[in-house]
């Protein structure tokens, strides 16, 4: 297994682009195998620049993330830009909220887009990644949306990135999830949650992500499922940290290194 610091995490060290080659040279100290890019992160670097940072540094970039309406005015910029990078995972986010609340109609104009991606990527040697969230296990007529989306005829050249918080708070299992997605899932984030302290309410208990091993999380369990159907990049990171993002994804990378 390969580990890739999540780099949303360090957004605030990462304001240029000598900033962001300074924060890849800490990752990659650290001992992290890659890393996972944000789009919105690489407009302020030179994607040859930065391509050409991270080999000697011994970085890979495990995939880029991307909001889904870069694929219908940028489907173009990002491939280039994955080429460029050597990355082959390609994030092309999630369904919107406006496409599966339009109901027949929304789902008829996102799988029209969604051929044209997987089959402009296979063409390319690209995977079109989907971010797999929550909002998915909707149910609409008695079926999730997540079911519809397997189903549909356009997304078999799909692969899926996971991330095990969403997973937990739409009250989903992560390995039976894993399971259904065996082959396709090239990405999956291990992130943990616990209960904050102090703020222990009877009803509702306040929970906020912190490193791995410091919360709920059956973490052994969900990366050996993981593991077992072919993931090949472990995802690591906050979006919100208590303390010093760097000093998080330490403690997670060494936790991780044990599972």
């Amino acid at each position: 297994m390969k580990f890739a610091a999540q780099m949303n995490t360090l957004r605030a060290y990462c304001a240029t682009q000598q900033d962001l080659l300074d924060t890849l040279k800490k990752v990659a100290d650290m001992g992290f195998d890659g890393v996972e890019l944000e789009y919105g992160m690489l407009k302020v670097a030179n994607q040859e620049t930065l391509a050409s940072h991270l080999e000697p540094i011994g970085l890979e970039v495990a995939s880029i993330r991307n909001p889904f309406a870069r694929t219908e005015f940028g489907l173009e910029d990002m491939i280039r830009q994955a080429k460029i990078l050597k990355c082959r995972n390609v994030g092309i986010g999630t369904m919107t909220t406006a496409q599966f609340n339009q109901g027949a109609a929304g789902y008829e104009r996102y799988f029209a887009q969604l051929d044209k991606i997987t089959r402009r990527f296979r063409q390319e040697g690209l995977r079109p990644v989907y971010s797999l969230r929550n909002h998915e296990f909707v149910r609409q007529n008695g079926q999730w949306i997540y079911d519809k989306l397997l189903a549909a005829d356009e997304s078999a050249g799909l692969f899926f990135e996971t991330d095990v918080l969403p997973l937990t708070r739409a009250a989903v299992d992560p390995p039976r999830i894993f399971a259904q997605l065996a082959g396709k899932m090239p990405v999956c984030r291990l992130t943990d949650q616990k209960i904050r302290e102090n703020e222990m309410y009877f009803f509702f208990p306040e929970r906020e992500e912190c490193p791995l091993g410091e919360g709920l999380f059956d973490l052994a369990l969900w990366a050996d499922a993981a593991r077992n159907v072919g993931t090949e990049w472990f995802v690591l990171g906050q979006n919100l940290c208590d303390r010093d993002p760097f000093a998080c994804l330490a403690v997670s990378l060494e936790k991780a290194r044990t599972l």
